[in-house]
């Protein structure tokens, strides 16, 4: 699966390259391409299959929310084409739930 990644606000302390070092080093994720426009940076993400569908979410989530970029910020995930707005991924709970993921 691709998840295709949508910033539209980093904190001054934050660029692509510490998003893209976070992802490299998460079992299962390569950033596989990148790019930054006037008003945005993106990342391409390759998930191993091995990583289920909403670990994988909450992983990309986690990282944003960790790293303060996550607002405004969306995913395009290549399985079904949706959008979804990052703030919508719930991350996983300590208690073993999968989390919930707005906008199916």
């Amino acid at each position: 699966m691709f998840i295709d990644i949508y910033l539209f606000s980093l904190p001054s302390d934050v660029d692509r390259d510490d998003i893209e070092d976070e992802l490299q080093a998460t079992d299962g994720f390569d950033v596989v391409g990148a790019g930054t426009g006037a008003d945005f940076v993106n990342l391409d993400v390759e998930v191993d299959d091995a990583v289920p569908r909403e670990r994988a979410l909450a992983t990309v989530a986690g990282i944003l929310r960790r790293l303060g970029s996550h607002a405004g910020a969306h995913v395009r995930v290549s399985d079904t084409g949706e959008r979804i707005a990052v703030d919508d991924i719930t991350e996983l709970t300590r208690g073993g739930h999968g989390p919930a993921v707005g906008s199916q």
